[in-house]
């Protein structure tokens, strides 16, 4: 028994330089009179207008070299930093752009696809190391515009933005911006170049600005600037330069400022929340069609259906998806309240599924939740639901199964009452309960030898504290413990993270997850074949990552309390799969 701590663009003032000069009142002066003194008459001055002051001169914006261009512009373009959760897909990740400060209260203009789905934000000044916390505003996935907010607003200064429609073909420009982001310094850079087109659609986008200013990863969201100092464009996407070389793309200045208004209000623009992706896993989804939802935002109508990231969106509204352009041609027929169709296809540790269900554009209600409607064993393994585990993948051994319903204590699983905790067999269940907060244990079969590539299933009844699995357990001589484990708590939250001779490391940070179904039996079930360990909830894959630290072990039923409560927990129908 061990102890464990548990734990603008957005109604930015957009500056323009006026065309009209300072307007002067014109008016008469009264008009004055000299009387002569005269017997036979009086002689009336004339009356006299003054002439009207000349018109000011409009100012002109004055032109910079490109070294003031980038002085001007440095304190008003800062890195952004988004950190994403791991998927079935991919490793816990972050991605970097740039930002555009638009007013000095701490709003900030960037891409939608830097952000939407993060888990975290920050923000960096040029030649900073130190993150500002950043907080979501507004997000418009169609557009790929997003606009945050920072509260500390030290060394920032708003950007002057300018319109397009004053540009012309073949004019210098300038991109500037973090490529790459921290990985080659914090340092803002330029790259120049003209204008080659203006006004150019391409779907989703309404209106684009063509550059030969290179972009690269990192630039996006960071300002196309003028050679005097005005934001004309985002920067956005470039051509693959294996296709074609120095063809890159901004949104222009005047369509951003149509959205820009309602993103800084705070309100979404057809908003989904998922942030999709190409299908770049064809041999994992078995497909190369769909997109993959990378990220879910918090709160969001695809959280409160029950999308999940690693996702894979098949259809929406009955159509087939294979590009962003897709979804947007269809969102752009919706207005926010009206329901979408899904269809998703999700792969489990077993199974394929089809899943269908809706989503409501804009509001984080759900008439019908995403459900599976199709389930397909995977190499002609058990289904979801069943009370087996599997290994789904083969090491060259043959699997050996086992299972428990604890219809009765055949000595295989520990029972008995210390001064930390209670463990009894009753109810055809297994009972666990601490009698100290903080407390955790590992409970493990005696009849399941040490092995290499292993799964576990379990149906959990959670009543306080946290309740997991546990692969690979090794115990030291001095008792000190090694495995990894995957695990969900009363507050509806999941992680999974490895010990290593008693000391705990997080490999997945705990995160909510609808899949976690409150005060009910959950099904959990987690595997580990090679490198690779995966975490599903009610056949829900909610984790995967990789790590070569442990390569063999024993499996276990992992229990544990809060800081502030003991923990109570039932175990029922544990299942195992183990190749040895």
């Amino acid at each position: 028994m061990k102890t464990r701590l548990m734990g603008c663009v957005v109604l930015i003032s957009i500056m323009v330089f006026s065309a009209c000069g300072g307007g002067s009142s014109k008016g008469t002066s009264t008009a004055s009179s000299t009387t002569a003194a005269s017997t036979s008459a009086a002689t009336v001055a004339v009356a006299t207008t003054a002439a009207p002051p000349a018109p000011a001169t409009p100012t002109a914006p004055v032109e910079l070299s490109w070294e003031e261009v980038v002085q001007k512009l440095t304190p008003s373009t800062v890195m952004v930093r988004a950190d994403f959760p791991a998927t079935a897909v991919s490793d816990e990740a972050y991605g970097s752009g740039t930002g555009i400060v638009m007013s000095a209260d701490g709003y900030i203009l960037t891409n939608a696809h830097v952000v939407d789905g993060a888990a975290a934000l920050t923000v960096a000044a040029s030649g900073s190391n130190r993150e500002r916390p950043a907080q979501f505003v507004g997000v418009s996935s169609c557009d790929d515009l997003a606009v945050i907010k920072v509260d500390d607003v030290q060394g920032l200064q708003p950007a002057v933005f300018g319109s397009s429609k004053n540009e012309k073909v073949g004019e210098d420009v300038a991109a500037i911006g973090y490529p790459l982001g921290s990985e080659i310094g914090t340092d803002v850079t330029i790259t120049r170049g003209i204008i080659s087109k203006l006004d150019q659609p391409l779907d989703p986008y309404e209106s684009l600005i063509q550059t030969d200013a290179s972009i690269n990863p990192g630039n996006s969201g960071g300002p196309l600037v003028n050679r005097f100092g005005q934001v004309v464009g985002i920067n956005t996407l470039g051509v693959d330069p294996t296709v074609a070389t120095n063809i890159n793309f901004a949104i222009s200045v005047d369509q951003a400022q149509q959205v820009i208004p309602d993103l800084q209000k705070g309100h979404n623009r057809l908003w989904l929340g998922m942030n999709l992706g190409p299908n770049n896993y064809s041999d994992y989804f078995g497909t190369d069609a769909g997109m993959v939802v990378e990220a879910v935002a918090s709160k969001s109508p695809a959280s409160a259906a029950g999308v999940q990231p690693a996702f894979l969106l098949t259809q929406l509204e009955g159509l087939n998806i294979t590009s962003k352009a897709d979804v947007c041609k269809i969102l752009r027929s919706h207005k926010d309240g009206d329901g979408l169709k899904v269809q998703f296809l999700n792969i489990t540790n077993t199974d394929q599924q089809l899943l269908e269900g809706e989503v409501t554009i804009g509001q984080d209600n759900s008439t019908a939740q995403v459900k599976v409607i199709n389930s397909q064993p995977i190499g002609g393994s058990s289904g979801s639901g069943s009370a087996t585990a599997t290994t789904s993948s083969g090491s060259g051994g043959t699997p050996v199964d086992a299972s428990w319903d604890f219809a009765s204590d055949t000595g295989d699983w520990y029972t008995g009452d210390s001064d930390t905790a209670t463990v009894a067999m009753a109810n055809g269940a297994y009972n666990v309960t601490f009698k100290q907060p903080s407390m955790y244990n590992v409970y493990r079969p005696n009849s399941v030898p040490v092995s290499g590539d292993q799964a576990m299933a379990a149906d959990v009844m959670l009543n306080a504290g946290y309740a997991g699995l546990a692969l690979r357990f090794n115990a030291s001589s001095d008792n000190k413990w090694t495995y990894y484990d995957c695990f969900f708590n009363t507050g509806d939250q999941f992680g999974c993270g490895i010990e290593v001779n008693d000391q705990y490391t997080a490999l997945v940070q705990p995160a909510s997850s609808p899949a976690i179904k409150h005060g009910q039996v959950n099904r959990l079930q987690l595997s580990v074949v090679g490198t690779t360990i995966t975490f599903s909830i009610n056949d829900q894959q909610v984790a995967s990552f990789t790590d070569s630290t442990i390569q063999k072990g024993l499996i276990g039923l992992e229990a544990g309390g809060a800081s502030d409560a003991p923990g109570n927990i039932v175990f029922d129908n544990v299942a195992t799969e183990y190749i040895p």
